[in-house]
């Protein structure tokens, strides 16, 4: 199975993108070069992922450890493949599969694969050149 994530960067606080759900997020550092956390909103808005309180630990940490104070969000809409359905499995199975190879200092938690979708191809597009263009699970 092949699913596609178009990645693009959310810009300001009227981006339509913060009201989002049922798709992956990321936030990388001010200049955008590394990736420091994958998740995903399933059931919540971007924005509620985004908040402090949902991850007091992580940003706490990202200022203390890592001397970062500002931070892109990027949001990343998911395709499948016609005739299939975007399952919340689904969506966790892809977001486990780009934690496990991107491998972001922020997710500490879920950097083993805890999928079982063998063959599940992952393209990432636009958004952000620093994503490679394919992961798989094998």
């Amino acid at each position: 199975m092949i699913v596609e994530i178009k990645w693009r960067r959310i810009r300001g606080e009227s981006d339509l993108a913060w009201d989002w759900t049922r798709v992956l997020y990321a936030y990388l550092d001010h200049l955008a070069k590394e990736i420091l956390y994958i998740g995903k909103a399933d059931g919540i808005t971007v924005r509620q992922r985004w908040t402090r309180s949902s991850k007091v630990a992580f940003w706490d940490a990202l200022e203390r450890e890592r001397g970062i104070k500002k931070h892109v969000v990027l949001v990343g809409d998911v395709a499948i493949e016609s005739g299939r359905r975007l399952s919340r499995e689904l969506l966790a199975d892809v977001e486990s599969l780009l934690i496990k190879r991107v491998q972001p200092w922020g997710n500490i938690m879920n950097r083993e694969s805890r999928i079982s979708r063998p063959g599940l191809r992952v393209v990432c597009v636009g958004g952000w050149s620093g994503w490679s263009s394919e992961y798989q699970d094998r």
